[in-house]
């Protein structure tokens, strides 16, 4: 979920005055039978749902975090509109401050420095799997994350270094619509880390 500026600045003045009328809605009730029928499919709202809810509520949150919301915005999209890729589509959280402890238990347990930051376990085109290493802005990749995409990539991978979460969807998409023995184009953020 993407918001413009307008609607933000929108968001905001509602919060601070209530409702257009100054008066805060009446719940709507359910009906009973075939009118509530509707409510059937409705889920219960995903971690990824529920994050995006609270950046809505608390902008605030976004800043020094934007990797971390590009990527649950990439989970969210998937956990939506496709459940063939969500499945498959998983987050490797090497990143981030840790307890010195912490660090330690993860590392000895085998965590790797500079290892992508999600990963989809389906195979396609001439690929075993897709790794995604997810920048925010013009942020350039480490020399371990350069290495690990290097390798994976030699090992089989599709690896992709992406900017933006939409590029990220994008993608993912033209990936898995890969035909047996197809390779996917070169794209342009190779640049930045293939050797």
């Amino acid at each position: 979920m993407r918001f413009t500026e307008d609607w933000l600045h929108s968001y905001r003045q509602k919060k601070q005055t209530g409702t257009h009328s100054g008066k805060k809605a009446a719940p709507a009730k359910a009906k009973a039978g075939k009118a509530a029928d509707w409510l059937a499919p409705v889920k219960a709202l995903s971690a990824h749902a529920t994050a995006l809810a609270a950046l809505v509520k608390n902008p605030e949150k976004r800043k020094g975090k934007q990797e971390h919301y590009d990527q649950v915005f990439i989970f969210d999209h998937f956990h939506r509109s496709d459940s063939h890729i969500y499945d498959h589509l998983f987050a490797i959280p090497n990143g981030g401050f840790r307890l010195k402890a912490t660090a330690a238990a993860i590392e000895a347990e085998g965590a790797k420095r500079g290892y992508p930051d999600m990963g989809l376990e389906i195979a396609s085109g001439i690929y075993h799997g897709m790794r995604i290493e997810q920048k925010h802005g013009k942020r350039m990749p480490a020399e371990t994350q350069v290495t690990w995409m290097n390798r994976l990539r030699a090992g089989g991978f599709y690896v992709l270094l992406s900017f933006s979460p939409e590029e990220t969807i994008r993608v993912i998409r033209q990936y898995v619509a890969l035909e047996p023995g197809e390779a996917m184009p070169a794209h342009e953020n190779e640049k930045f880390w293939s050797n």
